[in-house]
């Protein structure tokens, strides 16, 4: 027994050199019978020594660059999964969508609308209704927290115990002194058929505020009717398009957007909430106005799809839970996941960390909404969620100091793989007086019309029957990096497919075979030795 144990590790010490052995023996024929480039000048025994290590070190020199270029090749494949590139510069108008159209009255606070609420409010006896009514052009600091110069602390909790006194809260209050799309909209046309406003738009939630939106699809509208789709179009021109008249009150003007009398027009994808990124005009009163819609779209493959979340940088709608809980949308629910709503419900988010609410034009999820008593908490952050990086102190003090980090994206949120994009053009003209209307219908004849007053009309048409189309595919799939490495290695070493057999030859089923051999030899009482 002692004798065989002693024999085992006697066989264990000679391996490593047998290894070695073996190893030197298949290098040198490798080098003598391969094809690759250069390896037969090391093998070859007629050389001397310098010439055969000037070859050795030429070769692995070789190696070592090919394998340093693939290494940076692979690290930009890994960097640049994805390209977009034009599919088509003719395609059909009807495959997209027409978009959402929202209309907001740049009047944010109706002077009537205000005295017939104020009318009806529960008063101190040491306040005027008139003094009432004029306070409340203070709501739109709801909207643009320090719109108003001035310390205007006291009035904005005054108000606020106003309100609280008889019961109302701040979305009781916005509705009531918000223009109805009634009122608002005078006559509406769609597809070249006159049809009753109440029945194309409807009452939204934007940024400036609530109103009037056609073809914008919310979750509500989906949970009512799971089937609702957008509206297409099958033809060009303003004729067949929406063609809207618009009533403007500038003596009903209490607090406005901006220093003016008009509309402002948003185009936004049917699924996007209506925000300032969205493609908008002003459109004064007594204006003609055509806004020709240029639409675009971007739409990502099945094999974009089967790659990484982290290596394609963009998401499909049903994959909304894989980016975090942080974009959860648990203040707004979308119809659809998209880019934009993301980053609604980041600020939303933004601002209930910071003051505890979130503001009235944002789709309330079961959360308190802000009141005149929050102003002062939007204002001192606005500058963290009203910028383009939620969640980063953006103020000009500290603008200049903000490192932000580009490589991840606020609150998580990814672009979209598919999407929509409208840009438009705008050409305006004045109303003319000599030309009388009915409706949507004109006529040069008093009897037959109305004339204009305090109006306005918009166009939204598609100027043309095609636009373009971008197709987002993988840059680099495995053919494209087989045939970029088969290249380098190829110039630089020679190597080809047939070296991999060549490799498994010398290195694995030769030794296999020797081996074999030998142990038959052993048997018959032969010894083989190496060189």
């Amino acid at each position: 027994m002692e004798n065989a144990k002693k024999s085992e590790r006697g066989l264990l010490r000679k391996m490593p050199g047998k290894f070695l052995a073996i190893l030197k023996k298949q290098s040198f024929e490798f080098c003598r019978e391969t094809g690759l480039h250069g390896y037969k000048y090391i093998g070859e025994p007629h050389r001397s020594i310098p010439e055969r290590i000037a070859w050795a070190v030429t070769a692995f020199t070789s190696l070592f660059v090919v394998f340093a270029i693939m290494k940076y090749s692979s690290n930009y494949y890994a960097e640049h999964r994805t390209s977009s590139v034009i599919k088509s510069t003719h395609h059909g108008i009807w495959n997209y969508p027409f978009p959402a159209v929202t209309v907001c009255d740049l009047n944010r606070v109706s002077l009537k609308l205000t005295r017939e609420l104020v009318e009806k409010l529960k008063l101190p006896p040491t306040m005027s209704k008139e003094f009432i009514v004029e306070e409340m052009s203070l709501l739109n600091e709801l909207l643009y927290p320090g719109k108003h110069e001035g310390n205007l602390r006291n009035n904005q909790s005054r108000l606020q115990n106003i309100f609280d006194t008889n019961n109302l809260s701040i979305s009781t209050v916005i509705n009531s002194v918000t223009r109805d799309c009634e009122s608002f909209l005078a006559a509406c046309k769609w597809q070249a058929e006159e049809r009753k406003c109440s029945t194309m738009f409807r009452s939204s939630f934007t940024r400036d505020g609530i109103c009037c939106s056609f073809n914008y699809i919310t979750h509500e509208q989906i949970i009512e009717n799971p089937k609702v789709l957008p509206y297409k179009m099958t033809s060009c021109g303003y004729q067949s398009g929406l063609n809207i008249l618009v009533n403007l009150e500038p003596d009903d003007y209490h607090s406005s957007i901006i220093g003016s009398v008009g509309i402002k027009v948003m185009l936004h994808d049917p699924y996007d909430y209506p925000d300032y990124d969205a493609s908008s005009r002003l459109i004064a009163v007594d204006k003609y106005s055509f806004l020709t819609v240029q639409p675009l779209e971007t739409y990502a493959t099945e094999n974009v799809k089967l790659l990484p979340l982290s290596s394609r940088s963009c998401i499909f709608p049903n994959e909304k839970d894989m980016i975090g809980n942080n974009s959860g949308n648990a203040y707004f629910i979308p119809a659809k996941y998209s880019f934009r709503n993301c980053m609604l419900d980041c600020r939303a988010s933004i601002i209930k960390a910071k003051c505890g609410c979130i503001p009235y034009y944002y789709p309330q999820n079961r959360t308190k909404v802000c009141d005149l008593r929050d102003i002062e908490c939007l204002d001192k952050f606005k500058y963290w969620y009203a910028t383009s990086w939620p969640g980063t102190d953006m103020s000009p003090k500290t603008l200049s100091l903000v490192q932000v980090d580009v490589t991840h994206r606020p609150c998580g949120c990814k672009p979209d793989c598919n999407f929509y994009r409208y840009s438009m053009e705008n050409s305006i003209g004045n109303l003319d007086s000599h030309i009388y209307y009915n409706g949507l219908q004109y006529t040069n004849l008093p009897s037959r019309g109305k004339p204009w007053r305090n109006q306005s009309i918009v166009h939204v048409f598609f100027g043309d029957l095609v636009s373009i189309q971008f197709r987002r595919d993988v840059h680099y799939n495995w053919r494209h990096i087989f045939a970029t490495f088969g290249g380098l290695l190829g110039l630089f070493a020679g190597f080809s497919l047939m070296s991999v057999f060549e490799f498994i030859y010398f290195y694995l089923i030769r030794p296999v075979t020797d081996a074999c051999a030998r142990w038959r030899n052993a048997g018959n009482g032969k010894q083989t030795n190496y060189q």
